[in-house]
């Protein structure tokens, strides 16, 4: 619900993660903003996930980060796919992110 997420939910998630209010992250990607947008790959939005989980770590979020919405994917049954990717995805930034700290 951002003008512009790829720019202003870094912010968002230090203030929130700063008062201790994040308890599950639905972490997707999206191209657009505010009742503008479509959902997309992870990495293939307008937000730069590695550093929006590196602010997750750097706030102290210890919590789940999971895939919500994921395009579809012809022959994709139930989107098993798209979310495998995705899993995959967030395992690997997750992977970067302990390696730089």
């Amino acid at each position: 619900m951002l003008k512009d997420p790829g720019r202003e939910i870094y912010d968002v998630i230090r203030y929130f993660g700063g008062l201790g209010k994040i308890f599950n992250v639905h972490f997707r990607n999206i191209r657009g903003g505010f009742l503008n947008f479509q959902e997309t790959f992870i990495d293939d939005g307008d937000v730069d996930m590695l550093r929006a989980l590196r602010v997750y770590r750097d706030v102290g979020y210890d919590g789940m980060l999971m895939p919500d919405h994921v395009p579809r994917i012809p022959g994709d049954a139930g989107g098993q796919q798209a979310f495998a990717y995705s899993f995959g995805y967030i395992k690997a930034l997750i992977a970067a992110s302990d390696a730089e700290s």
